[in-house]
């Protein structure tokens, strides 16, 4: 489609043709008669005319040599004349023919030398008007339109046909308009249509006048000289097509609507106007696109077999493409840029702008290769358009894909090449994010907070800030900035939303405290996950349990973390098996829950984490196994926490539940060795009477009466009472019986029964009695106190016998 400030072709195509056609064509000189020979004898002329011979038979000749010999020849003869007869009457024609020769024979220079002395020495004239409108041509074909312009002008003072005038001022005014002097223009057209000698160059002026007042913004003003144009029946049908089209876009200015689809309908309907038809159909869909009349347009271009060329023929197309992507058709659209693409070259506007759609296009139907295809976009037109909003906006849909596909390093490099400022708001928005988001996942934190803060700033209430200040927190963090962190992370939890971005918040803040060490916080944290999140996942709500639970620990209340540990444990187990069941033996030590602990220590040992549990809550857990007759548990926890190696490292109190604990499993070289422990640190005589007696009982189950008997005296030496004495009566007994003396065994048993009330002991003295009595065949004595046995103690059962080891 040609712009409206631009020259018609139609000007350029005849200016070239005149500078190629004879002189007769352009400008012809008076021919000059020579004088009567007979009358007067005059040299100059002689010569003059050989000249003019030699000249006027160059231009009959068909063969180029010849004619290239002859005007070199006639070229010879005017030069001749002009340096004999310089003030001739005809050496104003000469130089012309002179000029003229040379410029046929190449001699461009030395032609342009000759016109321009014409011009300086004669000045005016119909042969400096020839000369004058042969350098204009020279210098319009070159592109030099200021000096072609007043030469123009000068060949149209000194026309010498009426017509000459107005081509000289028409030419005149195109040179001015291809130099943006508009005045200057007007001025030379406004002389063609005042001149009423040439009808063809006053419709050109006319159309000349529109297109200047167009572009002026004179709408009104181009209409009527348009118009004007189209008003005139006498006019061809190719300047009333250009005219028509002219006013049409003039009307469609003005709001016209209506009008200006009727110019376009003249110029679809009119014959002669097919030339202009496909600009008009590229006009009438450009008018129903911009009114957002799609489907109109694709209708306008789908019925018309209308085809332009080049230029004209990608506008065309570049309409439908655009159209067809506002109806979500890319595919379409995508084929028909790429023909845009294929008719113009690459620096063309109109291809930059269709490859550049053509991009978008690609990225809306898929976005896998996009990198690939924005890089060969960038390689055709970045260099030329580097600050281009749709440079940036194709760099930014490269980064975007690299980012979705988790490329995060490869985008922030692409990221870093994007200018903000050279991309439309809503672009800028997404920048902002993306790089922000990128930057802070590619070890640039400060760089990802300064393009979030930049974006939550500019858009607040945009539907990624949640997002935005989530990933902002995070950045925080990793610069060891937590007031900022935290604050980012409370402005989430405080907002109404209860979105994926409160538990975030909750959790991450609670793991940020965590990590600082702030207990109480981290606690209150976990706590309000809990609390306002309905739908965690097992992980996470066993997470949030497990260190709720540690660091009510950490903070002395083991007791009530207990709830909490379990939870974490049942949500969790293979995360919190172990650590949960270290807190949890901790919060069962601090409740005073035996049966729990003993259970907890259990599944460390199975587990073989034991040692993380601190020794008092196993030691404790093992005298209360011990307490509650579970002798197997607490002889291995009491083993756990003593040290054979060094035993005064190992509390007495240890060795000696250890002790007994061993003999109850019948074990007398275990109970043995913690027994001498014992003895080695005890200095109080009540306790060393009791280790001496658990002393005595292993030797004895070791088979060393002897021994045993030695170790009972000592302990009964130092006068123990209760359930020592006791013990030591039992065991004395023992040896009786062991020596086969089951009286005084029978006495030893009778003094517990008789003075003992230990639940344990006076049982266990009874069974021992009757056996003595059934020894020395007392059956009835035997008897009377068996009976007293099921009477006291119904439930008593007899212990198992220990093996000697």
């Amino acid at each position: 489609m040609r712009h409206l400030g631009e020259i018609p072709h139609i000007v350029k195509r005849a200016l070239a043709l005149l500078a190629l056609a004879p002189v007769s064509l352009v400008a012809q000189p008076p021919v000059a008669r020579p004088v009567n020979p007979v009358l007067e004898q005059d040299a100059g002329n002689d010569l003059y005319l050989r000249g003019k011979l030699l000249y006027d038979d160059a231009q009959k000749s068909a063969d180029a040599q010849t004619r290239m010999m002859q005007y070199q020849r006639a070229a010879q003869v005017f030069n001749e004349y002009l340096n004999e007869f310089s003030e001739h009457p005809n050496a104003e024609p000469a130089w012309l023919y002179l000029g003229y020769s040379y410029y046929q024979s190449g001699q461009i220079d030395q032609a342009k030398r000759c016109f321009h002395t014409l011009l300086n020495r004669y000045g005016t004239g119909i042969y400096a008007a020839a000369g004058a409108y042969t350098l204009a041509i020279d210098h319009y074909n070159k592109g030099e339109y200021a000096f072609a312009a007043p030469l123009f002008e000068r060949y149209a003072t000194n026309a010498a046909k009426p017509e000459d005038a107005p081509r000289g001022f028409y030419f005149a005014g195109s040179c001015y308009r291809l130099l943006d002097r508009d005045r200057e223009a007007i001025g030379s057209f406004q002389k063609v249509i005042d001149s009423r000698a040439s009808g063809l160059y006053i419709a050109q002026s006319k159309l000349a006048l529109g297109h200047i007042a167009y572009k002026a913004g004179k709408f009104q003003d181009a209409l009527k000289h348009f118009e004007s144009v189209l008003s005139t029946q006498g006019y061809s049908a190719e300047y009333r097509a250009e005219a028509a089209m002219g006013a049409s876009r003039s009307a469609q200015k003005l709001d016209e609507n209506a009008l200006s689809e009727k110019y376009l309908q003249l110029v679809l309907t009119t014959s002669g106007m097919e030339k202009f038809r496909a600009e008009a159909q590229t006009a009438l869909m450009q008018n129903h696109f911009e009114k957002q009349e799609y489907r109109e347009v694709i209708d306008i271009f789908k019925r018309s077999s209308i085809k332009a060329e080049g230029l004209q023929e990608a506008a065309r197309l570049m309409i439908a493409a655009r159209t067809y992507r506002q109806l979500k058709q890319p595919r379409e659209a995508l084929n028909l840029f790429r023909e845009v693409e294929r008719l113009v070259p690459p620096e063309n506007d109109l291809a930059f702008q269709a490859s550049y759609y053509r991009l978008l296009c690609f990225f809306e139907i898929e976005g896998r290769h996009i990198p690939d295809q924005v890089d060969a976009f960038l390689q055709i037109y970045r260099a030329s358009r580097p600050a281009d909003e749709r440079i940036h906006t194709a760099l930014l849909m490269k980064a975007g894909a690299l980012f979705a596909n988790k490329q995060n390093a490869e985008a922030a490099k692409v990221f870093s090449e994007i200018e903000a400022s050279s991309l439309s708001d809503e672009n800028r928005k997404t920048l902002l994010y993306q790089r922000g988001w990128c930057l802070a996942e590619t070890g640039d934190p400060q760089g990802g907070i300064r393009s979030l803060s930049e974006f939550i700033a500019a858009y607040p209430q945009d539907p990624l800030i949640r997002s935005a200040i989530a990933k902002r927190a995070m950045a925080f963090a990793e610069t060891s900035e937590p007031s900022k962190a935290i604050a980012d992370f409370d402005k989430l939890i405080a907002s109404k939303n209860k979105d994926e971005f409160t538990s975030f918040a909750w959790l991450e803040s609670a793991r940020m405290r965590r990590a600082e060490g702030n207990t109480t916080d981290m606690v209150a944290r976990y706590r309000g996950l809990l609390e306002n999140v309905a739908d965690l996942t097992d992980k996470l709500e066993g997470e949030a349990n497990y260190w709720i639970g540690w660091g009510m620990v950490k903070t002395n209340a083991a007791k009530e973390s207990v709830p909490y540990l379990e939870k974490a444990r049942t949500l969790s187990p293979e995360a919190y098996k172990k650590h949960a069941g270290i807190l949890l033996a901790l919060g069962y030590f601090a409740g005073q829950d035996p049966p729990k602990l003993i259970e907890e220590i259990n599944l460390a040992i199975e587990g073989k984490y034991q040692d993380d549990i601190p020794s008092q809550a196993i030691q404790w857990a093992g005298m209360q196994s011990y307490n509650a007759g579970d002798f197997e548990s607490a002889a291995r926890f009491l083993t756990l926490v003593s040290n054979p190696e060094e035993p005064r490292e190992t509390p007495k109190e240890v060795w000696r539940y250890l002790a007994k604990a061993e003999l109850e499993l019948g074990k007398p070289e275990p109970a043995l060795a913690a027994a001498l422990n014992v003895l080695a640190q005890e200095e109080n005589a009540a306790w060393k009477a009791d280790g001496l007696l658990d002393r005595g009982r292993a030797l004895l189950m070791l088979n060393r009466p002897a021994e045993a008997r030695q170790v009972a005296d000592e302990s009964a030496a130092l006068h123990p009472q209760g359930r020592t004495q006791a013990g030591l009566q039992i065991l004395s007994g023992d040896l009786f019986m062991r020596e086969g003396d089951p009286s005084r065994a029978a006495a030893e048993y009778l003094k517990v029964v008789s003075f003992s009330v230990d639940a344990d002991l006076k049982p266990l003295a009874l069974h021992r009695l009757i056996q003595s009595h059934e020894k020395k065949g007392e059956t009835a004595e035997a008897e009377k106190y068996r009976a007293q046995l099921r009477a006291e103690f119904p439930n008593w059962k007899e212990p198992a016998s220990p093996k000697a080891e």
